[in-house]
């Protein structure tokens, strides 16, 4: 393992009200106590920063999960595998586990670190092992994906649970990225509860920043609220393309056996619409299945060419009707994948990403790749009591997040763990 130097970031802490009547009495006294309380909270943190690489071919391994053993919390790299991990100092004696698809986990013992210091990670990629021919012609891939989607109960808390996480959505061409929506999110399940809003998405702390001026055929080319595309997941049920007769819709091919999660194997599963049958809205992608508790570990998967024409009119259409342009747009690629993992017997969901490419032609001029990303990545997992958001605090849009001028700064998240922008990704 290289190390090498680096710097921490320093948190952040405000205050919420204050006895104005009083103030100057107190003015004194307040600001020696506000400076006892940021000095041992950030005293209370201790950073590790790095990137995850493959030992094989040394490219980043992207979007790796980087937690602490035993732990409900933890951060994920960027696309060029860095990642910067916040961590209470009571936990410096334990073991960091760094984990991603398709490799086996590397354990870094925190208590070798110093603040300063700057890790590669190298994961080595596990051999994918061919199923035997007699196991996979007794094993209908269809019932094996039945099965995990029956299996979500179990599998997933029927209990309120509350994710905080990072979101990020972006909006770039070749040449540039013009917009970037970053936010700490707080997001509440409730799978057991019947009523309108069985999943609430609350805004913690957010910002945007816009580089301008925005070409006139990208203006009003956004999701309204993307955060609340890339926050759902299985606890509240299967995804609607395979809920019900929509799995007869679909044909897997079982093929081998990886690592899904943290060492544990997993069936691999190839889909696509059945040969003939006219699909609504069709995908074609990868399932990975828990070969032990039949867990549904990652989804991933694009829209077919045909579907990508039809989400204009159906899910996406409220990308497209506010664009103030006349040009002519077309859908070229849709891609979407939600990651898993357990802890104490129970999966949540541990990111999501939605990736939409739209041309745009207008007039004689070149046409234009403009792609939206929108990212969310769970720091913390924990129970809740129901009420960890009210129905008055329930975020509506990500378009109105406070606008940020100058270079975006990391230090703004204080000891909230965020996935690290990547120089393509500031305006």
């Amino acid at each position: 393992m290289k190390t090498e130097p680096g710097s921490s970031g320093s948190p952040e802490l405000g205050f919420g009200f204050f006895n104005f009547y009083r103030m100057k009495r107190f003015l004194g006294v307040f600001y020696l106590l506000l400076a006892g309380i940021q000095g041992s909270f950030g005293q209370g943190y201790q950073q590790v920063k790095g990137q995850v690489v493959d030992q094989s071919t040394g490219k980043p391994v992207e979007f790796a999960y980087i937690s602490v053993s035993g732990k409900a919390w933890g951060t994920l790299a960027n696309r060029e595998g860095r990642f910067s991990l916040n961590y209470p100092k009571i936990d410096s004696q334990k073991d960091g586990v760094i984990s991603a698809a398709g490799y086996q986990n590397v354990i870094v013992p925190f208590r070798n670190l110093k603040p300063v210091d700057s890790v590669v990670i190298r994961l080595e990629p596990v051999v994918r092992t061919p199923l035997a021919v007699s196991f996979r012609k007794q094993t209908d891939g269809r019932l094996l994906v039945f099965s995990a989607l029956k299996a979500i109960r179990t599998n997933f808390q029927a209990t309120p649970t509350a994710l905080t996480g990072f979101y990020r959505e972006t909006l770039s061409t070749d040449t540039a990225c013009w917009n970037v929506r970053e936010a700490i999110l707080k997001v509440e399940k409730l799978p057991s509860v019947q009523n309108e809003l069985p999943e609430k998405v609350k805004l913690v702390k957010g910002r945007q920043a816009v580089r301008n001026p925005l070409p006139k055929a990208l203006e009003g080319y956004a999701f309204p609220n993307g955060a609340t595309i890339v926050t759902r997941s299985m606890d509240l049920g299967p995804p609607e393309y395979w809920d019900g007769d929509n799995l007869n819709d679909y044909e897997f091919r079982l093929d081998s056996v990886l690592t899904g999660c943290d060492n544990r194997p997993a069936y691999r599963l190839a889909f696509a619409p059945v040969a003939g049958r006219r699909v609504r809205v069709a995908r074609k992608g990868e399932v990975l299945i828990d070969t032990a508790s039949r867990a549904i570990v990652r989804i991933a998967y694009e829209f077919t060419p045909e579907a990508t024409n039809e989400v204009l009119k159906t899910n996406l259409k409220a990308v497209f009707e506010n664009l103030s342009g006349r040009s002519k747009k077309e859908v070229k690629r849709i891609y979407s994948h939600s990651q898993y993992r357990q802890l104490n017997g129970k999966w949540f969901l541990q990111d999501a990403r939605l990736v939409l490419e739209t041309q745009f032609s207008v007039a004689a001029n070149s046409p234009m790749m403009a792609v939206i990303d929108l990212h969310f990545g769970t720091g913390e997992y924990a129970r809740s009591n129901g009420q960890a958001v009210k129905e008055m605090e329930v975020l509506t849009t990500t378009e109105n997040l406070p606008k940020q001028n100058g270079r975006l700064d990391d230090r703004f998240w204080g000891n909230f763990n965020t996935i690290l922008l990547t120089d393509a990704e500031r305006p």
